[in-house]
């Protein structure tokens, strides 16, 4: 019998206690690691079938989006929006899709923004997807950080990607904040392209704005040649008449123009490339499509049809609400914005005032 004395109980006892506490940061350490292998392998994965696609949350995501076999279409008060769209345009290829964007969880514009995909679906558009990407931090932050109105404006986005067939896309801003920058709504897009990767164009339009006739929205992308991946074989890659070269400039610009084109080109790897565009608004027939308050005509005197923009983008005031003098559809654009977010008080500046 081996008697040991206390202070060799005590080292071994110690030993034993640094061995549980090592092995289980090995154990943790390696299960990190397999989270963010699967991670990456996620990230760089070739694009799929859009099909199979749209029934997967991008990685990071806490909204999830369904497969419209799935979602509740059909009923309440929106049992006139179609499961599939009917194909106006047969002659068109490639993968399409609507983008939306906010840097700041503005009550309003997240508001106007679900009106904006709702008057898609239930207008039956031709381009197969809808995009709606925020700064991921939203998705950390607690009801009071947010604001009352703002959290219930997030909650009702939740709603209707389900409903509508919306994409939301959280974006992590890690590398443009620990730079020591805000987020914008360019840097938002900035990190974001990754996301267009299944895509050959997507079409942003600025929040807050109003649909007035979505098929002529469509014509925005079919109605003329787009300019997509640059070939010095195909002219109209780098000499369009219809789209403008307008290079995204993240680091300089806060904002967006209010349309804009991405063009997307999948390199493979998990990269892309990607060109940027402003439509032609000298082009009688194109340019006219998305314009501001000014683009609505007052109705003829005569009763003849008077041809209105397809989308009005609006502007912001001062103190950051929509202008309402010289915008005609304010009013019904508030109505219809009341109807798809009931309730909420549009102006709440909490999120804004705890910012300052």
């Amino acid at each position: 019998m081996v008697l040991l004395s206390s202070s060799t109980v005590s080292t071994i006892l110690s030993m034993g206690v640094v061995c549980i506490f090592t092995l289980l940061l090995f154990l943790s350490g390696y299960v990190l690691q397999q989270q963010s292998v699967k991670n990456i392998q996620h990230a760089i994965r070739p694009p799929s079938d859009p099909a199979s696609e749209s029934r997967h949350s991008y990685p990071g995501s806490t909204f999830q989006k369904r497969d419209s076999s799935d979602s509740d279409l059909g009923s309440g008060d929106d049992q006139d929006i179609p499961r599939a769209s009917r194909d106006r345009h047969p002659g068109s290829r490639g993968n399409f899709a609507y983008l939306q964007l906010l840097s700041e969880p503005d009550p309003s514009d997240i508001c106007s923004a679900v009106l904006f995909f709702k008057q898609l679906a239930t207008n039956g558009t031709s381009v197969q997807d809808r995009l709606f990407m925020y700064p991921q931090e939203w998705d950390r932050m607690s009801a009071k950080q947010l604001g009352k109105s703002a959290s219930a404006a997030l909650s009702i986005l939740r709603a209707a990607s389900i409903k509508y067939g919306i994409w939301l896309l959280p974006i992590d801003m890690t590398a443009a904040t620990s730079a020591g920058y805000s987020a914008t709504n360019t840097k938002v897009l900035r990190l974001g392209q990754i996301q267009f990767m299944q895509y050959d164009s997507v079409l942003y339009v600025q929040t807050p704005g109003m649909i007035l006739d979505t098929e002529m929205l469509d014509e925005v992308l079919f109605s003329r040649t787009l300019p997509g991946r640059h070939d010095k074989n195909r002219p109209e890659s780098f000499n369009n008449e219809a789209w403008i070269p307008m290079p995204l400039r993240a680091n300089r610009d806060a904002n967006l123009p209010p349309v804009y084109l991405i063009t997307v080109n999948n390199l493979g790897g998990g990269s892309i490339e990607t060109r940027t565009h402003i439509p032609n608004i000298h082009l009688p027939g194109f340019g006219g499509l998305v314009a501001g308050p000014w683009g609505v005509k007052p109705e003829s005197a005569n009763g003849e049809p008077v041809q209105q923009p397809a989308y009005v983008y609006f502007e912001n005031d001062r103190d950051g609400h929509v202008k309402w003098a010289g915008n005609p559809l304010f009013g019904p654009w508030r109505s219809q914005q009341s109807e798809v977010c009931p309730g909420l008080d549009f102006d709440d500046d909490y999120y804004h005032d705890e910012m300052r």
